[in-house]
């Protein structure tokens, strides 16, 4: 046992502060006391100094150290990878990798037992958790494997025990879903800091290529697609042990004919038209090879509704499960067609992302300038009757387009189609417009004297340092320049940043509407209507600056708004209850989020709407779902995914009591995914990483008798228990203190002194 002090503050500072006390007690507690008998003088500083006595004791903390030995034997834990990937017979001679640890166990027994009489060998069977091992086991069962939720237990049996190491047993391939995730790495150094290292031997090959396996991965759809329009999928197929042969993918649609909104379809083959590619056929090159394959296909009807990319089952195929992967796309009535042309700069970035929004499809055409100008072509269908009901033109000069596909758009234009021009130092007046069909439509003044050769600006219709946009009063009750509501439309304008310079307009006639201007009134946004078509001229080209500063959601209204008004639908209303799922797919185990609102006859959002929300399992139980309202929008969590398969939602609405006669359906799909079977694959070099981290080492089953030879010669020390007694933080010394300080000033109260 051992004596030892550790004062609060540094040695110097404590006996200062300590012999100042008894300075201060002594000077100015005897003059308090000269009135006193001597005795009764004498009583009460001493009872004051010994309480300075104890408070000095416990500055100085002192307290016992003590230390003892801890001789039990060493352990050594054995960890065997029971999970359903170990079932893959990938080994010499066919075996399986579980086949082949039970092997190497049975092989190598004797030497841990040589390892000497101070070792106690701990064997444990893993998967998502750490289980007790089973000799009697014949092929894995596990359908995850958890390395950190495992290492993180077996972090908790070697607490306190000398641990000689871990040795894991496994194909190193770590899947494992919520709760289960835990991460390995961190779990790993948390052994390493308790001196057990990790010894990981891998079992498996790299590329394993025992049995026939295709399957579909990353499916990528539009989740809103319109109506008789082509959708584009693409995906990507991974083929294993396929080398030389042709397969077919293709796509799937849902039946939906005599089906109820709560109801799932049967998918069946895409019909093929003269435009969609439902079907293609590849070749295989390799034994492991993963190949990109693009597909498309037309929706018939309006709806939500389901797809799926499916790779042909091959005879030799035993695992099919993961030939078929489903997504679930809304298909929307009328879709708003807009041709958009410019050059790659940023703002057409942004404006593109109005995709899929409020019914608009938008569909972009690069357009290059400089000395790629000549590389341009521009599809002369996108001016195809019918083909777009909206036009958009950036940066670009009229003679890109050239002088046939502008009689064509004037054409359009004069059928009812719509058009904006939007700011650029190339178009306008500069790129040659006041020459062109488009100038009689334009709602902006276009002089030709403003025309510049290619590459060559004109600074006299720029605008060049920053401007706010600004609303005018015509604009504010305008459809396209409600940001907000009421008095905070104004003020949601005045915080977006400022454009970085704009073109220079002017009104064409006094019939042109202007709905947003600078500070010092130059025209920003002018609208009119000619004929059928109506017309815009954004002066602006830099609201992407409104995007980076955090109000995407601002200027993606704007946008959208903007793009309605011109074709039209502004005043086009969805159903009056909503709902959404977001993701739409999700793995076993999985949270989908859900989304839903009402709306009013006109439009407006209902926030005092009342819900009623209601999940539907594959296998037909129905379960309530309490909603939540967050902000504006009404939300709902729901986790109970363990199975694969459509997941039904439908959300019944009341507003002060009455009931909205209407019901909103949406679903989500949890994929029918097994983790360890639908790709075996090892990763030996997680294994490599994860031991390191420990501390410890990896290697092959070759190499596993060489290992137990060198844990032979490890050392593992004593584990010391070091045990620290205070003798200033306990009851006894505050009692003591508090004791001395009552009896002070009792005394002193019996003598008048208080």
């Amino acid at each position: 046992m051992q004596f030892f002090v550790e004062p609060i503050w540094s040695w110097p500072l404590v006996v200062l502060i300590s012999a100042g006390l008894f300075a201060l007690v002594l000077t100015t507690y005897r003059s308090q006391l000269a009135s006193q008998p001597v005795r009764t003088g004498r009583w009460l500083l001493s009872l004051r100094l010994t309480s300075v006595v104890v408070l000095t004791f416990a500055m100085f903390r002192p307290a016992f150290q003590k230390s003892d030995s801890d001789d039990t034997p060493v352990q050594l834990f054995i960890l065997s990878d029971v999970s359903r990937s170990m079932n893959t017979a990938d080994m010499p001679g066919g075996a399986t990798r579980f086949q082949a640890v039970r092997a190497d166990l049975e092989k190598y027994e004797s030497r841990w037992k040589e390892l000497g009489k101070q070792v106690e060998v701990r064997q444990f069977g893993f998967a998502r958790d750490l289980e007790p091992y089973d000799p009697k086991l014949t092929e894995g069962t596990g359908d995850q494997t958890a390395f950190g939720k495992v290492l993180e237990d077996l972090t908790r049996e070697a607490r306190d025990h000398r641990t000689l190491g871990l040795l894991l047993l496994t194909d190193g391939a770590y899947r494992a879903v919520p709760p289960f995730d835990v991460e390995p790495f961190a779990a790993a150094r948390k052994l390493g800091d308790l001196q057990i290292p990790i010894y990981a031997i891998g079992y498996g090959s790299s590329m394993s290529t025992a049995s026939l396996d295709l399957s579909v991965e990353d499916v990528r759809v539009d989740p809103v697609v319109f109506e008789k329009k082509l959708v584009p999928i693409s995906c990507k197929v991974r083929a294993l042990g396929a080398n030389g042969k042709k397969i077919r993918v293709r796509v799937l649609v849902e039946d939906r004919n005599g089906k109820r909104p709560n109801e799932s379809g049967t998918l069946k083959q895409a019909p093929s038209t003269q435009q969609a590619k439902t079907v293609q056929e590849i070749e295989v090159k390799h034994d492991n090879e993963t190949i990109s394959v693009d597909l498309s296909f037309v929706p018939i009807l309006p709806g939500e509704l389901k797809i799926a990319v499916q790779v042909e089952t091959d005879e030799n195929e035993l695992l099919t499960r993961n030939n078929r992967r489903e997504r679930i796309v809304s298909v929307k009535k009328g879709g708003l067609n807009v041709a958009y042309f410019d050059l790659a700069r940023p703002e057409q970035s942004r404006i593109r992302a109005v995709n899929g929004a409020d019914k608009i499809q938008l569909e972009f055409q690069e357009v290059r300038a400089g000395k790629f100008a000549s590389q341009t072509r521009l599809d002369p269908t996108w001016f195809d009757r019918g083909r777009f009901d909206v036009y958009i033109i950036g940066d670009v000069r009229a003679e890109w387009f050239g002088p046939e596909n502008l009689k064509k758009l004037e054409t359009r234009l004069e059928e009812g189609a719509s058009l904006m021009m939007i700011g650029g130092q190339q178009n306008f007046g500069v790129g040659g417009y006041a020459t062109s069909p488009l100038a009689n439509w334009l709602p902006v003044q276009l002089d030709s004297a403003d025309f510049r050769p290619a590459g060559q600006m004109n600074s006299n219709t720029q605008i060049s340092e920053d401007v706010k946009m600004i609303p005018t009063e015509l604009g504010l009750r305008e459809y396209v320049m409600q940001l907000g509501t009421g008095d905070k439309n104004r003020s949601q304008w005045m915080e977006l940043p400022d454009l970085q310079g704009a073109s220079r307009l002017k009104a064409s006639n006094e019939l042109v509407r202007v709905w947003a201007e600078t500070r010092d009134k130059q025209p920003l946004l002018l609208t009119s209507e000619v004929g059928r078509a109506r017309v815009a001229a954004f002066a602006g080209d830099t609201t992407w600056l409104w995007y980076s500063d955090g109000k995407s959601e601002l200027h993606q209204r704007f946008w959208r708004q903007l793009i309605l008004w011109l074709a039209r639908k502004e005043a086009d209303k969805d159903q009056p209850v909503w709902v959404t799922v977001n993701p739409s797919n999700c793995s076993p185990g999985g949270v989908a989020n859900l989304n839903f609102g009402a709306r009013a006859a006109d439009g407006t959002t209902l926030l005092d709407a009342d819900f009623e929300v209601q999940v539907t399992s594959p296998d037909g139980h129905n379960e309530k779902i309490t909603p939540r309202r967050l902000n504006d929008e009404t939300t709902a969590e729901f986790s109970k995914t363990s199975d694969a398969g459509d997941y039904w939602v439908s959300v019944l609405a009341r507003h002060k009591g009455i009931l909205i006669p209407y019901n909103a359906y949406s679903r989500f799909i949890v994929d029918a995914r097994d983790l360890e079977l639908d790709y075996p694959s090892t990763d030996h070099e997680f294994l490599k990483e994860l031991s390191s981290v420990s501390g410890g080492s990896s290697g092959k089953p070759e190499e596993l008798g060489s290992l137990f030879e060198r844990l032979k010669q490890t050392k593992v020390g004593a584990l010391n228990r070091i045990q620290v007694i205070p003798l200033w933080d306990n009851w006894w010394l505050l009692l003591v203190f508090v004791g001395l300080m009552t009896t002070e000033w009792y005394v002193r109260k019996k003598r008048g002194l208080v």
